[in-house]
């Protein structure tokens, strides 16, 4: 009987921990909703510059909680730590269709906050930092750090 139960225990831990490794994976931008802001760049031509840039960025991306996805032919970079789903590249482009070059910004509530040729972090964080959730982020931010 205790065979029974280590086996059964095994089997439960291993689905357990099956489970909870495809819940890290992303199918939709829906999944980041709530606790990111997302900025999808779209280029055929110049994806290893854009994530250049991005990497470049990312004190100011991790303060912002952005994810990010450069979108070029076939094929998705992003700065996403889980999986992608296989469908997730066609399924940015068919919900948010961009030109070459394109840029748009879509914030933790999943509305898309702004459509701009070219990628200015500069503009887009100016942009994140008045919104208002940023701004009480930035307040509670400011207020634990002030706390002894």
């Amino acid at each position: 009987m205790k065979r029974y139960l280590i086996s059964y225990a095994l089997a439960a831990s291993a689905f357990t921990q099956t489970a909870m490794a495809s819940d890290d994976e992303i199918t939709s931008l829906k999944d980041l909703l709530w606790e990111n802001r997302i900025i999808v760049a779209n280029s055929e031509d110049n994806s290893d510059e854009l994530t250049g840039l991005f990497r470049q960025a990312s004190h100011g991306i991790i303060d912002r909680d952005v994810i990010w996805f450069v979108l070029s032919n076939n094929e998705l970079q992003t700065n996403y730590k889980g999986a992608t789903s296989p469908n997730l590249l066609s399924q940015i482009r068919n919900q948010y269709p961009l030109s070459d070059n394109e840029v748009i910004l879509i914030g933790k509530d999943g509305g898309l906050k702004e459509r701009i040729s070219g990628l200015d972090l500069e503009r887009l964080f100016g942009d994140i930092d008045h919104m208002p959730m940023r701004i009480r982020e930035m307040r509670k931010k400011q207020s634990g750090a002030n706390e002894p």
